[in-house]
């Protein structure tokens, strides 16, 4: 074994830890926000000085969580192309690929709750919005949605809703699911019942 053999050894087994280390944490995060390094280190089954070695700190770990959190959304919602769909079928799809990737969404709250904060928060999900707010356009703009509150209120009031829905069935106090979310979402741009319910399932259909 040659020592360029060894050292991509080394950098594969630090990316693995490194992985292990994020996914236990979000796993911890998301029930407790306060989890100490050491929680997260034993959730992992590594040792402290492992989790030491790749975040020095409890920010640089929430940092580093909240980044590939965001990072994993884009990546879900990056898999299809929108332009080419009716704006209220690229909306279902949207709604329904975030509620796919709802464990990041839920991790995102927590975390917001946290020290990471809400400025931190708003930060990781600009992207998100941006797309967001072009779908909102594309489908005012076509006649499609309503015309009722400001373009801006209304993307706001969207990703609130997202959320209010990831959090309750994450209290247990909703029982719901992507579907139902991506409903909700229609009829608050303005769709009919069941222009949404169509919307919908040309979406799941794609």
């Amino acid at each position: 074994m040659t020592s360029a053999d060894v050292s991509a050894g080394r950098r594969g087994r630090r990316a693995e830890n490194r992985d292990r280390i994020l996914l236990a944490a979000r796993g911890l995060l998301v029930t407790n926000p306060a989890a100490s390094m050491d929680d997260v280190a034993q959730a992992a089954g590594v040792v402290r000085r492992t989790v030491y070695g790749h975040f020095p700190n409890r920010d640089a770990l929430l940092a580093g969580l909240a980044d590939k959190a965001a990072a994993d959304m884009l990546a879900a919602l990056g898999r299809i192309d929108r332009a080419r769909l009716d704006p209220a079928v690229a909306l279902a799809e949207f709604t329904l690929t975030i509620w796919t990737a709802g464990d990041q969404y839920r991790l995102l709250m927590a975390l917001a709750e946290s020290e990471y904060g809400s400025a931190g928060l708003r930060d990781l999900l600009a992207p998100i919005r941006a797309q967001a707010m072009e779908l909102l356009v594309r489908g005012r703009d076509e006649g499609r949605f309503a015309t009722h509150l400001p373009l801006p209120v209304l993307s706001g009031a969207m990703q609130a809703i997202t959320l209010s829905l990831l959090q309750a069935v994450n209290d247990g106090l909703w029982v719901g699911d992507g579907v139902r979310a991506a409903r909700a979402i229609l009829i608050a741009a303005g769709l009919p019942a069941a222009e949404a319910d169509e919307a919908i399932a040309t979406a799941r259909a794609l």
